[in-house]
């Protein structure tokens, strides 16, 4: 309720759904895309509902040396 009295230009979630059973995690995906009209949203996420609501996604995996790759797609919404 505080983001609809004031909104912030950004937020960041990180795991924000890691523990939501799939209605809920669903019910704040849909949460995130009512508000991106007005906000900017920078997610991580491991849960269907909020990757395919994504305009962009990051995917980072580690290397067995170690090292981190980094991929992107555009996603079609």
């Amino acid at each position: 309720s505080i983001q609809q009295y004031i909104p912030d230009p950004f937020y960041a979630f990180d795991e924000v759904d890691m523990s939501l059973d799939g209605s809920n995690v669903e019910r704040i995906a849909g949460m995130i895309r009512e508000l991106a009209g007005t906000s900017q949203f920078i997610l991580v996420s491991l849960r269907k509902p909020m990757i395919e609501g994504a305009d962009r996604i990051l995917g980072v995996t580690l290397l067995s040396d170690k090292s981190s790759f980094v991929t992107g797609i555009k996603a079609n919404g």
